[in-house]
């Protein structure tokens, strides 16, 4: 069930940031056409720039579900056992914690915003706008919560994830480069 949860959630943080990235490259092009025209879109760069803070944010909730944040594994798994569980630990319960500051002062301020709109589309709902930063924050709480038995796993067994990847790829490598290089004459 977790498993199938967390495919889900990948699908659709995907299907979401790819869409809004297809937005933006269409919103950039009308833009840029309205301009050549001499007919400039007064909306343009107001929502190209909310289109990027999304693409962001779900981007962000995506690498957080896949664990593929900038990090020091390195650190962590040169720890002896008992330090690097105490470690892991520590982090995942400070992830939460800030996400959660973040989720909670984000809803906050969603409140404080009440019935403000965006500057060129006024029929547009500032709370709508900057309601991505609450959902990210609840996504990336629940990417981590849902990833956190096999992180588990692979501290516990001193399993470097990152030096797995490297050493994968270095092999596809060399079994690319043989390949390419054909039988030895």
């Amino acid at each position: 069930m977790r498993t199938r949860l967390i495919r889900l959630l990948d699908v659709f943080l995907q299907v979401v940031t790819i869409g809004l990235i297809v937005v933006l490259a269409v919103i950039v092009l009308m833009g840029v056409a309205f301009r050549y025209t001499g007919n400039s879109l007064i909306w343009y760069d107001e929502v190209a720039i909310v289109l990027l803070a999304w693409i962001t944010f779900t981007g962000a909730a995506l690498a957080v579900l896949r664990n593929a944040h900038l990090g020091f594994s390195g650190l962590l798994y040169g720890l002896p056992p008992k330090a690097r569980l105490f470690l892991f630990a520590l982090n995942e319960v400070l992830f939460v914690a800030i996400f959660a500051v973040v989720l909670w002062g984000s809803w906050v301020i969603l409140g404080i915003f009440g019935s403000e709109t965006m500057t060129t589309l006024r029929w547009v709902p500032r709370w709508f706008i900057q309601g991505i930063v609450p959902v990210a924050s609840a996504l990336m709480i629940l990417g981590r919560l849902l990833t956190i038995p096999e992180r588990l796993a692979n501290v516990r067994a001193g399993r470097d994830p990152d030096t797995e990847e490297i050493e994968h790829e270095i092999a596809r490598a060399e079994a690319e480069i043989a390949a390419q290089s054909g039988p030895a004459t």
